[in-house]
């Protein structure tokens, strides 16, 4: 058994806890007062979740909720964080003080969250990673209830610096099967998200806008969709090679959720809700802001022409009225602006430049 921390109060993080606990360690989950609505009403019904769907069913009694960070992290061995990535600086500026020396922080999904953590750790012995895409597919049904669409497996993983990589893999894997990649850029770029939200979501904005119950992965996964979303894979995989970093691909998954009968094993991923904010939910917000942003960012480092990534940011700027490239997750805003490939890779590995 161990000591886990989760810090988030939405669905993910309530699936981390609920799993986890189910799987025999001891969870205690944590955030921000103003983030406290869903983790309050678990509270007030004695911390029981129940977990269904793919990734097993089970019963669990949370270790601790609580709101008080330095309490939560006390104890903690490994310390999960699930938030949107525009709350990672604020999140690191909250959690870093109280973080001692020996314990592990993963962000899920990362989006170099673990770049601002370190900056605010300064010469702390903390290792600090991060999760390719999130810990798993899932929704709140109800209050208490949530499930997931997939199956568990090994999830893809990062540290900064990727100096620290065996570190982070056997702190983890002793929770979550997990493997490393090269460095937190490739476990950003490779994200199905980066490729699947923004499209898929800009390109149903009219179905969303017409109809009560909207639900990207069963109604809006069409040919002329699965086009845009290949071209964007198509430009990732430009960036990734120019990068060094192995191409991935999903758009054999968009073809599978469009084929009805015969992929009966995506049923419980296609009427997953969402986006329930149209063009506003996080599937636009939080993939022009981070991925998409780095992606196009990336391509403009290493000369790769990306026009799709660049005309979906531009029109998920307009309908939102924020340029999410100038305020995004770019080269520029990380302090790497003018770096080559090499270069860049040096500082993921070393944390130095």
């Amino acid at each position: 058994m161990k000591h886990v921390t989760v810090i988030g109060g939405g669905g993910t993080a309530i699936f981390m806890a609920a799993y986890l606990t189910v799987q025999g360690h001891q969870v205690t989950v944590c955030d921000q007062e103003w983030h406290s609505a869903k983790l309050r009403a678990i509270q007030a019904g004695g911390n029981h979740v129940d977990l269904i769907g793919n990734c097993g069913e089970g019963h669990a009694v949370i270790h601790k909720i609580t709101f008080d960070v330095a309490e939560a992290l006390a104890d903690a061995e490994i310390v999960l964080i699930s938030a949107m990535a525009k709350r990672h600086g604020d999140i690191a500026a909250w959690i870093a003080p109280h973080l001692k020396d020996g314990q592990t922080v993963v962000f899920s999904a990362g989006n170099c969250g673990s770049l601002l953590l370190k900056k605010e750790l300064g010469s702390k012995q903390v290792v600090v990673g991060e999760m390719q895409g999130n810990f798993g597919p899932c929704r709140l049904v109800d209050t208490a209830t949530i499930t997931c669409a997939f199956p568990m497996g090994e999830k893809p993983v990062a540290a900064f610096p990727a100096k620290d990589n065996d570190a982070l893999v056997a702190a983890l894997s002793q929770v979550y099967p997990c493997r490393a990649v090269k460095n937190i850029f490739q476990a950003t770029l490779s994200s199905p998200n980066v490729a699947i939200h923004l499209a898929g979501t800009l390109m149903n904005a009219g179905n969303m806008e017409s109809r009560k119950d909207f639900r990207l992965y069963q109604d809006g996964m069409t040919p002329s969709v699965a086009a845009v979303i290949a071209a964007v894979e198509d430009e990732r995989a430009q960036v990734m090679e120019a990068m060094g970093y192995p191409v991935v691909r999903h758009i054999g998954q968009i073809h599978a959720l469009m084929e009805f009968p015969k992929h009966p094993e995506q049923a419980q991923f296609r009427v997953l809700a969402g986006p329930t904010k149209g063009v506003h939910d996080r599937y636009v917000v939080e993939d022009a802001h981070a991925g998409n942003s780095l992606l196009a960012s990336l391509a403009r480092a290493t000369g790769v022409k990306t026009p799709v990534v660049d005309g979906l940011l531009a029109i998920a700027s307009v309908l939102n009225d924020e340029d999410f490239y100038a305020g995004g997750l770019t080269l520029e805003n990380l302090g790497l602006a003018g770096k080559s490939a090499d270069e860049i890779n040096a500082y993921l590995e070393t944390g130095t430049l």
